[in-house]
């Protein structure tokens, strides 16, 4: 069987980090020996508090109320009105790096991104030691369409004041990535992985290195993420998607075992096939695609890929009326196409 249903691995799941949360932002801030939990970033010190009554304190003062109103409107996930009182934060107190940071959130979350990247920016101005605002302007660069070559720059700069946050060299990995830059990739996916082990990052590493085409490597990486990945479904058989084409079989089998235990879906009943397929279980290989007819009798891709099954075991008359079917329910797409090129090849050969 020559055709293999391939997908390309989405960029979206093994994407860029970015600081969603509240209380994540004080997460990023290097905390103390002995401290007792998250804290807030440590804000501009005074040399000297100002006198009561003063414009200085009375700006400051100002400053507080409206950052802490605009963090209490974060929380609740109303980010317009949120950015209202952090705009007037930002403009009491225009050196106050936190105000700029949670300003910016709140503009990514209302889709204003110009407002973000400006506030992000703005913060790191005031703070270039604040990883969150390094992290989600990175991140504003990484979306579509990406701009590697700033998110680099950002997250270089970042790193020089926190070498070994894991969420910052991940970033990079992905950065460099997009410029099909492995070697640096890896060296920051590598660095990564060393801080902080996780399904996530070796699912991002792997991902690169199939996308890059160095399979072998992306097949390893794949693999490690598999054995450190819960019951997510989803990751799994994306996994599940990348370790078929980067030619290890059994362990795509192995994956795609699991995501059918969890949702016995069509779709990962053919993908499970094509692997089995490739270790000569073509036995097992049609199973699977009968077992996904029953899950979804409208799948086309089932259809087709039982008809190449009966095809390799030289059933033309079987393979000719699954085949027709796949061309019936396929339509104009991918696999509907397929489906007729083969119908009218077999039609040919029994004229």
């Amino acid at each position: 069987m020559n055709e293999r249903w391939t997908a390309r691995a989405a960029r979206g799941t093994a994407g860029a980090w970015r600081v969603v949360a509240v209380v994540a932002l004080a997460a990023c801030v290097p905390c103390a020996a002995g401290c007792g939990g998250a804290q807030e970033p440590p804000r501009e010190p005074l040399f000297a508090d100002p006198p009561e009554g003063s414009d200085e304190a009375a700006s400051r003062g100002a400053s507080s109320t409206e950052l802490d109103r605009g963090i209490a409107y974060i929380k609740n996930e109303k980010y317009e009105e949120a950015k209202q009182h952090l705009a007037r934060a930002v403009a009491h107190e225009p050196g106050n790096a936190e105000a700029a940071y949670y300003h910016g959130l709140a503009c990514e979350k209302t889709n204003d991104r110009a407002g973000a990247e400006a506030s992000y920016k703005k913060a790191l101005e005031n703070d270039p030691k604040l990883e969150a605002a390094s992290l989600n302007l990175a991140a504003l660069y990484l979306d579509e369409p990406p701009r590697p070559d700033e998110a680099i720059a950002v997250l270089t700069k970042a790193i020089e004041h926190a070498p070994g946050r894991p969420a910052l060299h991940q970033n990079l990995g992905y950065a460099y990535g997009l410029k099909r830059d492995v070697a640096s990739a890896s060296k920051h996916y590598e660095a990564a992985i060393k801080a902080e082990d996780t399904a996530a990052t070796r699912f991002a590493y792997g991902a690169m290195l199939f996308e890059a085409k160095e399979l072998d490597r992306a097949a390893a990486e794949l693999k490690k993420a598999l054995a450190q990945t819960g019951d997510d479904v989803a990751t799994i058989a994306t996994i599940g998607r990348m370790l078929g084409p980067a030619g290890a079989y059994a362990d795509c089998v192995a994956a795609f075992d699991r995501a059918i235990k969890l949702k016995p879906d069509a779709e990962l009943y053919v993908r499970r096939g094509t692997c089995r397929h490739e270790l000569k279980d073509e036995q097992g290989a049609r199973a699977d695609y009968e077992a996904a007819i029953k899950v979804d009798p409208r799948f086309a891709a089932a259809h087709y890929y039982l008809g190449l099954s009966f095809l390799a075991e030289r059933r033309p008359q079987s393979a000719l009326r699954a085949l027709t079917e796949a061309e019936k329910l396929g339509g104009d797409s991918e696999i509907g196409k397929r489906a007729r090129a083969k119908v009218k090849e077999l039609n040919a050969k029994f004229r």
